[in-house]
Order: C-alpha cells, then structure tokens, then sequence
C-alpha cells in the first residue's frame, strides 16, 4: 500500500471534488509526490469500489504519436463493454487508431480526431452506464496533443460521468506542449505543496533514520518526498563541531550535475550566477542583467532544484550550489565576480565578489574587506560578515600575520552565534597554526559552545583548554568561568552552574566591567533560582549595571533572566512586553538569539491565552532552525508546545515525541525535560494516563539527580498527580502535590503553581468522594487563575469542576461548567482544547456508566471518536493506527460494552449515568 505522510487534507479534499463528480489538476515542482498521489486514489477506488478505473502516463518518447494515449485508455476498457457496441463501431476506433499511429507526428487532420472524440464519447457513455469512469493521467502535459483534446471533448460531454485526475509536471512552458495544446480547461487546480517538517521527519523516520538526520534531510531537499528519499542514504549525522563537513559523496554530485545539465541553457546561466551570490534573490540576480531570471527560477522550482519563496533563492539540496558553481570554469567565475561586484549595491557583497575574483595575495585588499567584515557583522550580517573575515585571512601576505590571526578570530566570533558551522571550520582550520595569544584563544574557544549541537563532553574539553589558554590572567579565567557556568545552566546543572558562577563574579567584581560582571550576576541568579537560594538580588544589581545587550547576546543579558524571573512568576503581561522588547533588539544574524526569543514568547503567549500569537511565533522559529540549521529538538519544542494549545493535539504529541527521542540520543538534558513535559501533558489528554506518568516521572528524577527544586520552572507536578489519580494511585498522587507544596513554600509570586496543584487536588478528592474539598479547591484555584489572566489553566480548572458537579448529580451545574470552559478556551484560541473538549464531552457527560470502565485508553479513545461521528478512516488518521486496527478495536468494543452499532454507542456515550 502505497504510505503518504502530511497529505491526509489533500486526499480528503481530492475524494470530495471526485464524489461531486469534478476533474482535477495536481500540480507542484517534480519531486513533490504527485505520482504518489495518483497511487493512493488508485488504490483508494480499487478498495472501495464504486468507480471504474483507468490509468494512462505522459511520455516524452510518445507525445509525438498521435492517438497514443487514447490507444492505452481503449486498451482498458473491458471486453464486455465493446462487445455491446455495434461491430461496425468497434472496427471504425480500431481503424482510426492506427491510422493515427501510423501517420505523420502531430498532424492527424481535424476529420479524424474529430471522428475519433466521437466514438471515444460513445465508448465511455456505455461504460459509464453502470458507474463513473475515473481517468488518472500521470503528467498531462506530455499527453499527445490529440489525445488531449479526443479526452477533453469526452470529459465536457459525460460530465459527472466521465471525471480525471491529471498531474501537471515542470514541462510547462518548455520541454513538452504549448499549454494552450493541453486540455485542462475547466479543472480544479489543486497545489501539491512540499512536506511540512513533521511529515518529512515522520516518513523518514519510519524508514529506519533517526529524527536528527531526518530533519537535515527534510531541510536539504526543501521538503520534496522525491528529494528526501533521494538523499536519506546519503546523508549522516551532524559533523561534530570541530570536524570538517564531509564530502558530497560522487554519487550524489553526479546526480545533481546531471540534473543540472538537463535544464535549458537560461536555467543553467541563472542558477550559476546565484550561486556566486552571498545570498541570492531575484532582485540582485536582476540587477546583475539576467532580465529573465524570475522565469528562469521558476522552471528551475517546478523541477525540485530551487525553493523561491519571495526574494531568496535556496538551492534544494544545498550541495547543488556548489555543482552549480563548478558548472563554470575559473576564468568563468572570475569574470561573473567582476560583473557581480559592479552590480553590488552594498560596500560588503562588492568586496566579496572582488576578493573571490582573484585569490592572490594583497594587503590592501585584506584591510579593506576585513573593515567591510565589521561593517556586515555590525549590521546584523553574521554570516557574510565571517566569511569576509575569512576572506580577508586568505588573501593576507605573511607581512599582516598578527592582523590575519584577529580577522580568524573575528570570524568564528561573528560565525558560531548564528551557526554557521562551516565559516567555524574554515577560519579554524588555519587558526590554530597562526600562533593565537592567549587571548584570541581564549575567545576562540569561549564562542564555540554557541554552536548548536556541541556534545557535554567535547564542550567540557573546550572550556578545560580555555582554561588553560587564561593562565594568570584573571580577566581571561573569569571569562572562562563564566561560560562553564552557562554551559553548566544550560545543562540543567544548576548546583555546577551555581560554583563556577559564583568565582566568576568573584573575580569580575576585582578586574572586570560592568557588562562582564552583569553577564556574570545574571548567570548566578538563574542559578540560584533553580536551587532554592536568592535570586532576587543578583538579577536586580545585574539589570542595574548593564548596558544595551551585545549583539548575539540577548539571550543571556539581565533583561533576559528579569523576563524569565517574571513568566515563572506568572506576571505574564510585564514578561510578554518585555520578551517583544528584547526581540527587536536581536541581531538578525544571531539565530541563536532570535530563536530563545522566540522560545520564550511562545511560551508567554500560551499561558497568557495568545494561542494565534504564539504560533505565529513557533512558526517564525521553525523557519530560523531550518535556515540556521540549529537542533531540531529547539524547534519541535516550540511548534509542540504552540500545537498542543492553538493547534493540533495529535502532531503536537507527534513532535514532543520525536523532540525527547532526540534529545536523549544527544544528551540535551535541557530540552528533554521540555519535550517530557509537554509529552505528558499531551499523553494525559489522550486519556494515557500509564504513558503520561512515565515521561513526568523521568523528569522527577533528573530534577534530583541534579539539585533543582524549583517547581515554577518546568511545572509538571500537577500533571503527575492527575495521571497518579486517573491510575488509581491516589498515595502517591498526594505525595507529588505535597512534594510540589513544600519546595514553593519559602518562595514568592507562586499562586499560579499553586492553583495548578489545587486543581490536581481537587481531581484526588473527587477519586476519594470528597466532593466539598474538591468543591473549595476548584473555587480557590479558579479564582487565582483568573486574577493572573491563564484562561488555558483556567479552562481545565474548570473541566474538573464539571466532573465535580457530575459526581453530585448537578446535570445543569456540570453543563455550565463545561461552557465555561469552552470560552475560556475559545477567547485564547486554545484550539486545540476548543477540539478536544468538543469530542470528550460526550464521553465525559458519560463518566459514571460502569460499562465504560470495561475500555482501556485506546479503546475509550476510540469510542469518544465515534461518538463524533468519525470514519472508520478519518479515526485511524486522528490516531495513527491502521483503518483494520480501528476496525478490530470497534468490535472489541462492541462486545465489552453490549451494543451492536455505532449508533448504539454514540447513544451510550451521551446517556447521562442513572440517577442524573
């Protein structure tokens, strides 16, 4: 069976316009998976029945043969149909259709084509007698032109009866027919658009690849299935930070030069030049005389070799640039830089081009681009900005030796923030043979822990070396202190953290600036945070001493650790303003930067019920991850975190999945503590209590294993003790909560927590029938959220309280409670709860029937389903089981519970329990 990921709302709206008996266009750029498509709407008729099928395939070979298509359609039509037509009939096709492929290329007179759509029309008039014909036709646009036009005349004359599904390939507009040939008038056009993240991930994943090197792939082939599946085998894991990228393996280089060569000669000159350019766009290539570029790159699309989404231009997969590139000769290349440089709009792009013209040596030169470096890297420019920095090393004489060391320094000090591995492994390549002073070392190593994906180990080795390199210089050990600290806190080792951050400011207090010692201060103050001791007083002397944040460093300034002080303390208005603040001073090159911005904005914005934001957000941060090539569990945090409250609960869960499977495999303590938590919560809204007990568990034990007690943090305590109390295990559900009580005791500003755990109280206190507690503490958490504005807490506050008012036998009281609810989550755009409580409702009005106690989780989810009326399909998606797991499940069900229908069962379910 043919296995399609992310296209479940294509298929659907495809079978919609196919019932109502409409014909469609599947277009996108090659690699995309139409063909796949077209297997799955085969499939999909052959199981279900209903339709008769046809399946025909343009052919550049054959689209010079007149009729040929129409021969492959006939070819199909069974023999019992065409027994039925008059003999006299049957012979006169068979004679036209070989007429036609015996005649001359494309010039089949009028007469017989228009003959031939006749007695095609009678042909499938017949057979359409007895149920619609569905034509699939694999790339239309090398279809024979009177073929075309024999299956258009049929389609307009036996509408509703005679329907096609068409795929549209990337020979418009060259290669193949003039569209005006081709007969898709009146079509619905449907995009085939490439694969979101997730769905790549998942079809990759599926084939044996682990998460991290599937979302590298997903990036390189710019979401095109086809691409993907083309380079999986080709790509491995992330090259460690200090390791050279490997090479393109020749086979692959191959593969793409050969594609390359395919292209017209306009396409080949225009992908070329881009890829000379820093950052290529439509508008530099135009202002560079290619005046039909946007034609060029639009062909260039629609055959998977480039992403054009507005100006930029990203070669799919990367390595074609450099294929690109090499497609010239060096004499070629130096001339087009010349070319490019008078074009160069920016003092920075035209040094660029004229020290990549001509690599001799040349001192003034070297200065000038080195000062354009500073110029690019001031101006938000990182990445152009190191690989002048770069250029400038290479094109220095031995007389500027000292200069040409800084410049490599400069460059993997302005490279590493936005991750830009490579320009790292260049400049280092020869740094360490230039002779660096300790403290051009010292920086060199103190800047490469901004990379993304730098294993503990090799960290801690970089930083013992730093160490090192510092000597007796105090400014230099602080330094070095300090970013161990932050590597530490990072780690979620807090206690580590704590000590280093403490000597550190110890020392700055001595011999350091005031920046450098706010830096320090804002270090120990999370630290501090995090094991219960004072935080308050660093941070406030920190934000008092600082000046504007370096760029690069927003996400480690005092405003950013007073922000964070503020969301854990839920003055989330102060902290959402503060966060905005703090993303329109991010340097636009620090991707870093601008993701723990966003991070953090995402995270404000669901509690404080600005689900649209947030995900506005998470989207922006996806893009910057996929750009910058950060760790992918970075990004899956942020999208699960936005889907499970403004989106979708099921990809939501999806992500949180894959996001903690990578960050253990990576040992990113950090992130799996997020992607657990947000993995319990998500597996305790699917009704998987077992499974949301285990992820809050693991998260319990590495909080102290390492020392961290600080539960306005990661906040999961109330989601354990409500998964203890759905097991039954109400001992050690009240244990949890008294754990959480006793550690935010000696704390401030905690009400919020502390309404989350009197929320998980009040679900222990029904589970023992004490209904008046549960009653006092639902008012008292209720209230409190509301005082703090969380309307998402609020709403599940307020679902338990329609749990509690059902157990009493308040039937209006329990239906208010659930309104309420619903608004709260409905004025958040919480849509993802808005869905949830929609389909649990009638499974939950239904709580007290005993029967219902006979269904473990998947079968409970199941039946809610139904209950909404769902498919047998459309739940399979929903729960990524298989449509025969459903259906196995269903009859499970039926038995346990002593229906015999579906309709019995969505009765049961919105049957109030006896006595209501």
């Amino acid at each position: 069976m043919t296995r399609l990921v992310g296209r479940g709302d294509l298929l659907a709206e495809l079978g919609r316009l196919l019932s109502a008996g409409e014909s469609v266009a599947l277009h996108g750029p090659a690699g995309v998976g139409r063909t796949a498509l077209l297997d799955a709407v085969e499939e999909a008729v052959q199981a279900r029945g209903g339709a008769h099928l046809v399946r025909v395939s343009g052919s550049a070979e054959e689209r010079t043969l007149p009729f040929a298509a129409v021969h492959d359609l006939l070819d199909q039509v069974p023999p019992e149909v065409t027994a039925t037509l008059p003999e006299v009939l049957r012979e006169r096709v068979r004679s036209r259709l070989q007429e036609g492929l015996r005649g001359v290329p494309g010039e089949a007179g009028e007469g017989q084509q228009a003959e031939l759509a006749g007695l095609l029309r009678a042909v499938l008039e017949q057979w359409s007698s007895t149920a619609p014909v569905l034509l699939l036709i694999d790339d239309v646009l090398l279809l024979d032109p009177e073929s075309s036009a024999v299956v258009g005349y049929a389609r307009r004359r036996l509408a509703g009866r005679f329907v096609l599904v068409a795929t549209i390939g990337a020979d418009l507009g060259g290669g193949g027919g003039r569209p005006d040939e081709i007969d898709v008038s009146e079509l619905r056009q449907l995009e085939v658009p490439p694969l979101a993240a997730a769905d790549t991930v998942g079809l990759l994943v599926g084939l044996g690849l682990g998460p991290d090197v599937a979302q590298r792939v997903h990036v390189e082939s710019g979401g095109l299935p086809g691409t993907a599946l083309a380079l999986a085998g080709a790509l491995g894991e992330r090259p460690g930070v200090l390791d050279a990228p490997a090479p393109l393996p020749a086979s692959v280089a191959r593969g793409l030069a050969t594609r390359l060569r395919a292209q017209p000669d306009g396409v080949r000159e225009t992908l070329a030049t881009a890829a000379l350019l820093h950052r290529p766009t439509l508008r530099q290539l135009e202002r560079a005389g290619l005046l039909d570029a946007e034609a060029h790159l639009r062909r260039a699309a629609l055959a998977g070799l480039v992403l054009h989404r507005g100006e930029l231009v990203r070669f799919t997969p990367t390595a074609l640039r450099q294929v690109a590139a090499e497609s010239l000769s060096a004499a070629e290349r130096a001339a087009r830089h010349h070319a490019l440089a008078e074009a160069a709009r920016s003092r920075p792009e035209r040094l660029r081009h004229l020290a990549l013209a001509d690599p001799r040596p040349d001192a003034g030169l070297a200065r000038e681009v080195a000062d354009a470096a500073g110029e690019a890297t001031a101006s938000g420019s990182r990445d152009l900005g190191a690989e002048l920095f770069c250029l400038a090393a290479e094109r220095a004489p031995s007389s500027l030796h000292d200069e040409r060391t800084d410049w490599l320094t400069q460059a993997v000090e302005s490279a590493a923030p936005g991750n830009h591995r490579e320009l790292v492994g260049r400049a280092l390549a020869d740094f360490w043979e230039s002779g660096p002073t300790p403290d051009q070392a010292v920086r060199v190593r103190l800047a490469i822990p901004e990379l993304a994906g730098g294993a503990t180990i090799m960290l801690d080795e970089v930083l013992t070396a730093a160490l090192a390199d510092a000597g007796d210089d105090d400014r230099l050990v602080a330094r070095v202190l300090l970013q161990r600290a932050r590597v530490a806190l990072r780690e979620s080792r807090p206690v580590a953290s704590a000590r280093d951050a403490e000597r550190a400011v110890a020392v700055l207090e001595r011999v350091g600036d005031p920046d450098e010692l706010a830096l320090g201060l804002t270090t120990l103050a999370g630290a501090r945070r995090w094991v219960g001791e004072d935080h308050l007083r660093p941070v406030q002397r920190a934000v008092a001493l600082a000046g504007p944040p370096a760029p690069g460093l927003v996400h480690i300034s005092p405003a950013y650790m007073a922000a964070r002080f503020a969301f854990y303390d839920d003055r989330l208005d102060e902290a959402w303003g503060s966060f905005s603040a703090l993303l329109a001073q991010v340097d636009r090159g620090a991707a870093a930067d601008e993701v723990h911005v966003l991070r953090c904005l995402v995270e404000v914005g669901v509690r404080r019920g600005r689900c649209r934001e947030a995900r506005g957000y998470a989207e922006r941060a996806e893009r910057l991850g996929e750009e910058f090539d950060l760790d992918p569990q970075t990004a899956w945090f942020i999208s699960a975190l936005a889907e499970l409250a403004g989106g979708d609960l099921a990809r939501g869960t999806t992500l949180a999945t894959r996001g903690a499977e990578t960050a253990e495999e990576q040992g990113d303590t950090r992130y799996l503590i997020r992607h657990l938590g947000l993995l319990g919560q998500a597996r305790l809204r699917s009704g998987e209590a077992a499974a949301a007990r285990e992820a809050l568990l693991r998260i319990r034990e590495v909080e102290e294993e390492r020392g961290f007690s600080d539960p306005t943090v990661n906040r999961w305590h109330a989601d354990l003790a409500s998964a203890q109390v759905a097991l039954g295990q109400l001992a050690e559900a009240e244990a949890t909560i008294a754990q959480a009580r006793g550690e935010l005791a000696p704390r401030v500003s905690t009400e919020g927590v502390l309404a989350t755990l009197d929320r998980a109280e009040a679900e222990l206190a029904v589970a023992r029938g004490d209904l008046d507690r549960a009653d006092r503490l639902l008012t008292r958490a209720a209230a409190a959220l509301a005082a703090r504005q969380m309307p998402i807490e609020l709403g599940r506050t307020l679902m338990v309280r329609a749990l509690l008012e059902r157990r009493r036998r308040r039937v209006a009281a329990g239906r208010a409670a659930t309104r309420q609810a619903l608004d709260a989550f409905t004025l958040a755009r919480a849509e993802a709860w808005v869905s949830q409580l929609r389909q649990d409702e009638p499974a939950r009005a239904s709580a007290g029937d005993p029967r219902l106690a006979r269904l473990n989780d998947t079968e409970r989810r199941i039946a809610h389903e139904v209950s909404t009326g769902a498919s047998n399909r459309e739940i399979a998606e929903r729960t990524y089981l298989s449509v025969k797991t459903v259906e196995a499940t269903l009859t499970r069900i039926y038995r346990k519970l002593e229906v015999r229908s579906r309709t019995q069962l969505a009765a049961l379910l919105r049957t109030p329990p006896p006595g209501e």
